[in-house]
């Protein structure tokens, strides 16, 4: 991962931290308890978490797009994505001439 990259996320991670420290705050506010304690304990653990598997998902992004197989692969499979909306797109137009006309419909375009 870049060190950018790295930055962002860590960026990421100071934000939540924050907004958790602000929430925890109010809620001792509310009701100052023992509960209060444990909760602000998991909502860390949580934030902690998700800024992890976060990390860990733009860090297996940024292999794959490193890895020249898996770009033949994405590309393949966006070329067939935009085939597969070609198609759809010419058969719907095909469908929707077809009712306004008696005649048949022209063939689809390759």
């Amino acid at each position: 991962m870049t060190e950018s990259a790295k930055q962002a996320w860590g960026e990421v991670g100071e934000k939540f931290s924050s907004w958790g420290r602000r929430l925890a705050d109010r809620y001792h506010e509310a009701a100052p308890s023992e509960k209060a304690d444990e909760s602000e304990r998991e909502l860390k653990r949580a934030a902690k978490e998700l800024v992890d598997e976060l990390s860990k998902g733009v860090s297996a992004l940024a292999d794959t797009i490193r890895d020249d197989q898996a770009k033949k692969e994405l590309t393949d499979a966006l070329s067939a994505m935009g085939n597969a909306i070609t198609a759809t797109v010419n058969e719907a137009t095909n469908a929707i001439r077809s009712k306004g006309n008696t005649s048949p419909p022209p063939p689809p375009t390759p």
